[in-house]
């Protein structure tokens, strides 16, 4: 056929089912990975499994504000507000799960 850059094609070796007359057996693609149930990390350091947490967020975050936005591109400006966003609501997030010391409590047991 064609020479392309320099390179010629293979040529094509006939198989026993191509001489017989028969088709080779049709190749099956590998099962896909089911997208919608979460995968969670067996046994991550508590250190990798927050910046997994936060990259996670950051991109639910970054692809939440291009759709309400209407865009299918991002920016710079975009990454970084949605890094900046999953920082603040991973912090929160922290924030509530530690246990607080209610003053409020503590003021009705003076009595």
């Amino acid at each position: 056929m064609f020479e392309f850059l320099g390179t010629r094609p293979r040529p094509r070796l006939a198989t026993r089912e191509h001489a017989a007359g028969r088709r080779a057996p049709a190749v099956v693609p590998p099962p896909r990975i089911d997208d919608t149930t979460p995968r969670r990390p067996a046994a991550l350091p508590p250190s990798v499994a927050r910046v997994a947490a936060r990259n996670r967020l950051s991109a639910d975050l970054l692809a939440a504000l291009l759709t309400v936005d209407g865009r299918s591109r991002a920016t710079l400006d975009d990454m970084e507000r949605a890094d900046a966003l999953a920082d603040a609501l991973l912090a929160r997030r922290r924030q509530r799960a530690t246990p607080h010391r209610s003053d409020l409590a503590a003021v009705g047991r003076r009595g």
